[in-house]
């Protein structure tokens, strides 16, 4: 039986769908290891949906629909925080034959499970050569209180993964070729690990986010390490002084959502303005030239020409490498959907264009900083492959490069783009 996956999202979402191939690999099945497009020969299709706004909520249906009729024979089965969010609404689409949790998606294929064609081991190198990176899922869940957030209801509660069953994990990708291991979860930086696992202990007898770090750049010989988002209250000296070690990547992306106090009141979140500067200092302290991307939302409730032009200046300030633009969106059962002085659509998409058109600017500022000096680039493609601080480069070898990490010196045509 041969299955096929698309997983749309975070890269929560993608470190989830690529456990759940490794699982069904070594149970004999055979899989495809890169997300189908539109037309496949998989006798089922596996859908990891997303739901962190409403056009994610569309996109995810609107991915099982075009599956669907370019595979009709092909069952679909879905899952993921879309499906939690409204997993009757999946139950009733005439397309989906399964809707649930991963964990049973798993059960009930290997109860229906082919003769093994491939040996594990096998399946497992085939998955690795067609990627250079892997992504490792350390904790689930969020335990704040972001009034315009709708995951942490679909997510729960914050769960670390034990530290031994992490590091575990990063060694065996490395020994199967994987140039670059990316970290990630819904809250990374609330990872915490029990005393005796090893590394260091925060003032409550546990390790936090940076002591894991620590660790496996101390325990594994990774090419790269790279994580995804963080919390901007998180970063310390004590983690930013892990950015000096060469093969830690210097690419940090610190949601800010807002540069308006009142609005970040609003919104719930655990710092100011004043903290997020300084968080961003931190950083460059120790990693001078680190690409530093962000989250903005344009259109919150109750946010007036004044707080935007706050925000305007705040990431001009700053001088983001990339700003990822969201126009609010109402998510059901959150407080900020009731909250009072709603913004007009139109008002929103006029912000956020002046917004986008500022990370444009930004990049190209952040990128002819970057001119004339040396990276070892990640090779993702036959010559295209990324910096350690996120700028995207192409060369023209004779050779492909997939998978290899060279030094190149950055000038303005080999400069494909920058961020994520």
């Amino acid at each position: 039986m041969k299955i096929a996956f698309k997983t749309l999202g975070c890269r929560a979402n993608r470190a989830e769908s690529d456990r759940l191939l490794e699982r069904l690999t070594k149970a004999g099945f055979s899989c495809e290891t890169e997300d189908v497009v539109k037309k496949s020969d998989a006798e089922i299709v596996i859908v990891n949906t997303c739901s962190v706004t409403n056009d994610a909520d569309k996109k995810s249906r609107q991915a099982i629909r075009a599956i669907k009729n370019a595979n009709p024979k092909a069952k679909i089965y879905v899952f993921g925080c879309s499906v939690r969010a409204d997993k009757k609404f999946y139950e009733n689409m005439e397309e989906v034959e399964f809707a649930g949790e991963i964990d049973k998606i798993n059960s009930k294929l290997k109860g229906q499970k082919s003769k093994p064609q491939l040996k594990a081991q096998n399946l497992n190198t085939e998955v690795a050569l067609s990627r250079t990176r892997a992504v490792i899922k350390i904790q689930d869940g969020c335990n704040n209180s972001c009034s315009y957030c709708a995951i942490r209801l679909v997510r729960g509660r914050e769960e670390s993964y034990p530290m031994k069953e992490i590091l575990e994990q990063i060694k065996e990708k490395v020994a199967l070729g994987f140039k670059e291991i990316v970290l990630t979860g819904i809250n990374i930086t609330s990872w915490r690990g029990e005393n005796g696992s090893g590394g260091k202990k925060d003032g409550e007898g546990n390790f936090d986010f940076a002591d894991l770090i620590d660790e496996i750049l101390k325990k594994i010989n990774v090419p790269r390490l790279r994580i995804s988002s963080m919390e901007p209250e998180s970063i310390n000296e004590k983690f930013a002084k892990l950015l000096k070690n060469k093969h830690f990547c210097s690419h940090i992306h610190l949601p800010l959502q807002s540069g308006s106090d009142k609005i970040l009141k609003l919104m719930r979140r655990k710092y100011d303005t004043n903290k997020f500067e300084k968080a961003c200092k931190m950083i460059r302290k120790f990693a001078p030239d680190a690409g530093i991307t962000t989250d903005v939302i344009v259109g919150f409730p109750g946010e007036t020409e004044k707080d935007f032009k706050e925000t305007f200046n705040l990431c001009k300030k700053i001088g983001f490498s990339k700003i990822h633009v969201f126009p609010y969106s109402k998510r059901k059962n959150t407080p900020a959907s009731i909250m009072p002085n709603q913004i007009d659509e139109r008002v929103k998409k006029s912000r956020a264009k002046t917004l986008r058109n500022l990370s444009e600017q930004l990049s190209k500022k952040f990128i002819k900083s970057q001119l004339g000096k040396t990276y070892d680039v990640l090779f993702e493609e036959k010559s295209v492959g990324w910096t350690p601080n996120y700028i995207k480069v192409h060369t023209s070898p004779y050779k492909s490069l997939v998978n290899s990490i060279k030094p190149i010196k950055l000038t303005e045509t080999l400069i494909v783009k920058s961020g994520i």
